[in-house]
């Protein structure tokens, strides 16, 4: 419960600095190239590769949270055992495609560091960039995970007293 506490304020206080830093170095360079004639060279490129690490960490509060979109048209209308085998079939896809997420990301950063690309404006190593997607594809999977283990718990609790869990409405699934 700690480590998963110490998760959760970790990523949202990355989600929060670089959405902030961000918006602050398009807006300084907005000021600056509009207002004083001076462009700072490197502002655009800390900015893209800052916003990439906020989709990737804000990826996975959005796991966390369930709050990607879903299609769930049909699932609505399937009888409570079927919406828990949708909902556990979601969380194993969610968990394949952050393994290739991974996967994909630790193979991409171990060309660039044995190529030893670095950024063109500001001359950082290339594998820092790239190496979001490794990270924040784990920060997916521990997501998905813990909701696999949540909906597998749940499911157990519910079948052994045999009646589907009442949601925050006070509906029945």
């Amino acid at each position: 419960m700690r480590i998963n506490k110490l998760l959760d304020h970790l990523e949202e206080y990355v989600a929060v600095l670089s959405l902030l830093i961000a918006s602050l170095l398009v807006f300084l360079q907005v000021v600056l190239r509009y207002a004083f004639n001076i462009s700072l060279v490197w502002s655009e490129e800390v900015s893209r590769y800052i916003i990439i690490w906020f989709i990737l960490v804000g990826s996975s509060i959005a796991v966390r949270e369930k709050a990607h979109a879903t299609v769930d048209a049909v699932v609505t209308y399937l009888p409570y055992i079927l919406k828990r085998l949708c909902s556990i079939l979601a969380r194993v896809i969610g968990m394949i495609f952050s393994v290739i997420l991974i996967w994909s990301g630790s193979i991409t950063v171990s060309n660039v560091i044995e190529f030893g690309n670095v950024t063109p404006a500001v001359g950082i190593p290339m594998f820092i960039p790239y190496l979001a997607l490794p990270v924040g594809g784990s920060l997916m999977f521990i997501r998905f995970l813990q909701l696999l283990i949540k909906d597998a718990t749940n499911a157990k609790k519910n079948n052994s007293n045999g009646n589907p869990p009442v949601t925050e409405g006070g509906k029945k699934e």
